[in-house]
């Protein structure tokens, strides 16, 4: 293929592919062109089917006129044979022109009653193909509305769909993901203090209780000295002394 060949196919199929892009955005007006084109097949088929109904009309008028000169004809040649039969010369004569005019007719009738049948089928068969034709014409009318339906839903779910796919919390999730570290961070820091402050209660029972001890300790040595100093006073004395070295310290 030549160089003129390869540009022309090129620019075809440019062409052939604006054209679907086209019919794709504008999907209802493909269904309208073809039903639009349908109701034309249906128009034209209608006006040949007038015109084969017509022959057809025609073919039977003469049909019938041709059978009903028979009949009169045959009635002309039994009459002719009645004459001849009686010895009438001139009956002999009209009969042979009545038999040839007979066999004439049947002939006529024969070619007549072949070309009414062929009209006729010719007839049933594209008024078939106008029933059809009307048949798909609504079946694509109602196609149009189901299919367009369709079309509308299915873009009004892709949009909803591109909404919701557009709604990322990539970053808000980021930015909660970095507050619950700092938050559990904070809260490791007051464990840690709340321990740290814990041991140091701690250390300051202990040394309480270090000082209980040695405060204890003097009260019981200064109970014993308060109770010799009593003994050496008196027995009353003796005896109070001796409840207050029971009462010394606190352990």
């Amino acid at each position: 293929m030549g160089v003129l060949g390869r540009f022309w196919n090129f620019v075809m199929g440019l062409f052939w592919q604006g054209q679907r892009s086209l019919e794709q955005a504008n999907p209802e007006a493909v269904y309208v062109m073809a039903i639009q084109k349908m109701k034309e097949n249906y128009s034209q088929l209608q006006a040949a089917v007038g015109r084969l109904a017509a022959e057809r009309n025609r073919l039977r008028a003469l049909l019938a006129k041709k059978k009903e000169q028979l009949g009169d004809v045959e009635k002309d040649v039994e009459a002719a044979l009645s004459e001849a039969q009686a010895g009438n010369a001139d009956a002999n004569e009209m009969g042979e022109d009545l038999v040839g005019e007979k066999e004439a007719l049947e002939g006529e009738i024969a070619t007549l009653t072949k070309e009414l049948s062929v009209s006729e089928q010719t007839v049933a068969e594209y008024l078939g193909k106008m029933r059809r034709i009307e048949a798909q014409t609504k079946q694509m009318e109602s196609k149009k509305d189901a299919m367009i339906a369709k079309l509308q839903s299915a873009k009004a779910r892709q949009a909803f769909g591109d909404m919701v796919s557009g709604m990322t919390t990539s970053a808000e999730e980021a930015a909660v993901a970095d507050i619950d570290k700092y938050i559990e961070g904070v809260a490791a820091q007051a464990d840690i203090a709340e321990e740290m402050s814990g041991a140091t209660r701690e250390e300051k029972r202990a040394k309480l209780r270090e000082v209980s001890r040695e405060r204890g300790t003097k009260s019981k040595f200064q109970a014993m000295l308060e109770a010799r100093q009593a003994a050496a006073a008196g027995p009353g004395a003796a005896a109070k002394a001796a409840v207050a070295a029971g009462k010394g310290g606190i352990g």
